[in-house]
This record gives C-alpha cells, structure tokens and sequence, in this order.
C-alpha cells in the first residue's frame, strides 16, 4: 500500500490489506454499525408490540368478565285475588229423630266446596296429616275458603228426652259450617305473609315459583299437621312453614255451633320482577 494512501484509509483497510476481504470477515466488521441499529430497530419493534398485545389482551378480558355479571331481580309477592262466594244451597229438611237409642250418621253436602284453586284436589286431602312427611317451603299467591252446610246434629234418645250427639272436635275435617280465619280475616293474612317471607334472588325474570301447604286449624285455633301439596324446592319450602309456624292463633271453625279442627289449604307463589 503506497503512503498516500495509508493516509486515506481507515485501520480496518490496513488491517485486511493485502488479504482476502471477500471471505466475510471484512465485509462484517465494515457494516457493523448498519447492522447493530437494524438489530436494535428490530428488538425495539418486537418488545412494543408484544407489550401493547398483552396489554390489550388485559383489559379485554375485564371487559368481558364486567358484562357477564348477571343482573339478579327481587323477589316480589304477586296479588291474591279471592274467590267469588258460593251460593249457600238449600238446607234440606231436618229428619225425624230416631226411636232407638243410637247415634244417626250425618249427610254432608259438598256443593261450592273449595279447598284450593284445583277443584280435582278437593277430594284429595290425607286422612292423617299428623303423619305425613313434611315438605321444605311453601308461597302464598292466594288463599280460598269456603262453606258447607250439614244436616242438624243427630239425637239419641235415652229415655229421658233427645240429647244432641258429642261432636269430636279432635279429628280434622274437610266440610264445616264455618271455615277457620285469620285474626283479621284474609287482607290482614296477606300482610303478614308478605311480611314475613324472605325474598329470593335466585329466579329468573319471568319465572315464578308456586308451593302450596295444607295443614290443621285445631279447635283451639293453634295450626299443626303442616303437609305439602306443591313442591316448590327445599329453600322455598322451609321459609313458608317457618312463616306459617310464627302466626298468631287462629279463628277456630264451626259444626253444629262447635269449635272442630278443620283441614286448610295455603297456595303461594315466588316471582321475580320485571
């Protein structure tokens, strides 16, 4: 290499003169500069672009859990609407009393019966509620009652002049001249069940849920014998007959104008609203 030129050229020029620079190694160490900012142009790149996908992938999946909450409605009592009264049938002649010293069976007359809002069931009632196994909840949608008239109580004649039958007061019935009631009669029964039912947030919007409980009015007002007739799942059973166990005594029914245990039936239903 002449002076002159060792002056213009740089120290990789010296280095490689008179060797091979098309092995490779020349061409690397001439270009390093190019090639360490084309590198360090890449990496940024690749790190911004992965950080801004994580990122967005993040806030995409709180977005996603946020409008998959569901939204849950209270749980509102519906309106219980009663039943027209029946007509009161005609009260058949009163029969002769008996001669012999015995008691007279008595005819009941089940017209405008209504035990619940199924008339099918009407004639469906156990003959031993005090047995029978106990649901879990029960709901109050309505409340039906109604009245039945019986022949006159049954005379025995002992020689000494007619004595009424004893009624049993004990056993429940179906058919009594008077219903049992509510201290306040059916709108303050309303209240009270309206009151005291806790509310579910488990129902769907639209979706209700009905259980219906039938159990005994003794003589002295007190309510036992609790069966139910509507299944409406464990929890909404156990809230109504806890509600139903919590009330006041009641108003006792009447045959032949004596205080008699008397069967009653209590329909509810859980909706959700709107």
């Amino acid at each position: 290499m002449n002076k002159e030129d060792i002056l213009k050229s740089d120290l990789l020029d010296l280095i490689f003169d008179k060797r091979n620079k098309n092995y490779g190694a020349y061409e690397l160490r001439k270009h390093y500069k190019r090639r360490l900012l084309k590198s360090l142009a890449i990496a940024f790149v690749l790190t911004g672009g992965i950080a801004a996908f994580i990122s967005f992938a993040k806030e995409e999946k709180l977005i996603t859990r946020i409008f998959d909450i569901e939204e849950t409605e209270n749980v509102a009592l519906a309106v219980v609407e009663l039943p027209k009264k029946p007509e009161v049938p005609k009260v058949p002649e009163t029969p002769k009393p008996p001669t012999s010293a015995q008691k007279v069976p008595q005819e009941r007359f089940l017209e405008n019966m209504v035990i619940t809002d199924d008339p099918t069931e009407a004639d469906k009632l156990p003959s031993n509620l005090d047995n029978a196994a106990i649901g879990s909840s029960t709901t109050t949608e309505g409340v039906y009652t109604g009245r039945v008239y019986v022949d006159p109580p049954a005379v025995i004649d002992a020689g000494g002049g007619n004595v009424p039958a004893k009624i049993d007061r004990e056993t429940p019935r179906a058919v009594v001249d008077i219903m049992p009631s509510y201290p306040g009669g059916i709108n303050a029964l309303r209240k009270f069940l309206e009151k005291n039912l806790k509310s579910f947030d488990d129902i769907e919007t639209g979706a209700s849920i009905s259980v219906k409980i039938t159990f005994i009015v003794g003589y002295d007002g007190k309510l036992k014998g609790f069966q139910l007739m509507e299944d409406g799942g464990d929890m909404y059973n156990k809230e109504v007959i806890r509600v139903l166990k919590k009330m006041p005594e009641w108003i006792p029914g009447k045959a032949q104008g004596e205080n008699v245990s008397v069967y009653y039936t209590i329909p509810v239903k859980f909706t959700s609203s709107e």
